[in-house]
């Protein structure tokens, strides 16, 4: 019988990113977001009030999605947050779902920024994490 890892179960699965949403800026500095995949992302579809992201109060998800978390100092630019596009520039590639803010920073970091595209794979998106030494919590 074998033995199915947790890493080798979402690859089997397929999982690509569809949504990333902020959960809450923590005391200690940290920032909880939620990262959102789903195994069909030709169906996905969200929910939201208005053409511009940051005009919509209810932006979410209504397709089924599975859902890590990650806990990171970095900050993130959401698309959701954006007032210039709309959701849809995110699904087709023309913005991210989400990107470093660098406002605090003096230089641009010398391991580049971090930016997370619609459509990624879950493989893709710990890599791209681990560069910046952070983990998806399960």
């Amino acid at each position: 019988m074998d033995i199915i890892t947790p890493s080798l179960t979402r690859i089997l699965m397929d999982e690509r990113l569809v949504f990333i949403k902020l959960i809450g800026a923590e005391d200690d500095n940290y920032y909880r977001y939620e990262f959102m995949f789903s195994t069909d992302i030709e169906e996905f579809d969200i929910e939201e009030d208005n053409e511009h992201c940051c005009l919509s109060e209810t932006i979410r998800p209504i397709t089924e999605t599975v859902t890590h978390y990650v806990k990171t100092k970095l900050k993130l630019d959401l698309v959701q947050d954006n007032c210039c596009f709309s959701f849809e520039h995110a699904k087709l590639g023309i913005v991210a779902l989400g990107w470093e803010n660098m406002d605090s920073y003096d230089e641009y970091p010398k391991d580049g920024r971090i930016f997370f595209k619609f459509g990624e794979t879950i493989e893709d998106v710990e890599d791209k994490l681990a560069v910046k030494g952070i983990l998806i919590i399960d």
